[in-house]
C-alpha cells in the first residue's frame, strides 16, 4: 500500500458523493486518493471526486 504525503495544511475542498458536491478539507493524498474530513470522519476518496473550494 502506498504511503499517503503530508500536506502542509488543509485544503478547503469540495467531493462528488452520491451526485452531489459536499465540503471538506483535504488533508493528504496517495496515489489517485485524497485522504478527506468531513464533520470529523475521514474517508480516502478517488482524486476523479475531488475538486477544490
Amino acid at each position: 500500500m502506498p504511503v499517503a504525503t503530508p500536506t502542509a495544511r488543509p485544503v478547503d475542498v469540495q467531493v462528488r458523493i452520491g451526485g452531489r458536491w459536499i465540503a471538506g478539507q483535504a488533508l493528504t493524498h496517495r496515489a489517485d486518493e485524497v485522504l478527506v474530513s468531513h464533520h470529523g470522519h475521514l474517508v480516502w476518496v478517488d482524486q476523479q471526486s475531488v475538486r477544490t473550494a
